[in-house]
């Protein structure tokens, strides 16, 4: 009973061509997940350049005014905060693997 279950599920094709489409329709669809990751990858490296240009501009400096009054003074103080900017992503190439031989042992 069991073999002839075998023998007819094994000479039954009725499912290759759904499996050929669904083959079909998943290559396109990993496909199109690898573009869209592509592309937030690289959304999200440039949010994150803007952040970091952002947090480097911030204004730090201040100024503190002298004051004067009933025959004294104080000298008034100040610092400037000139902002860096962050230098935009760099692509590098992949390197070439190296070769490594190894000898054979003697003999």
């Amino acid at each position: 009973m069991l073999s002839r279950t075998f023998a007819r599920l094994w000479k039954d094709d009725g499912g290759a061509l759904i499996a050929t489409e669904f083959l079909f329709v998943s290559t396109i669809l990993i496909i199109g997940i690898v573009t869209g990751l592509v592309g937030l990858r690289n959304a999200v490296v440039v949010e994150f350049t803007e952040l970091g240009n952002a947090i480097l501009a911030l204004n730090q400096g201040f100024s503190i005014s002298g004051l004067i009054g009933c025959c004294a003074f104080t000298e008034g103080s100040q610092a400037i905060d000139t902002p860096g900017f962050l230098p935009p992503p760099v692509c590098t190439p992949p390197t070439f693997p190296s070769v490594i031989d190894v000898l054979p042992p003697c003999g």
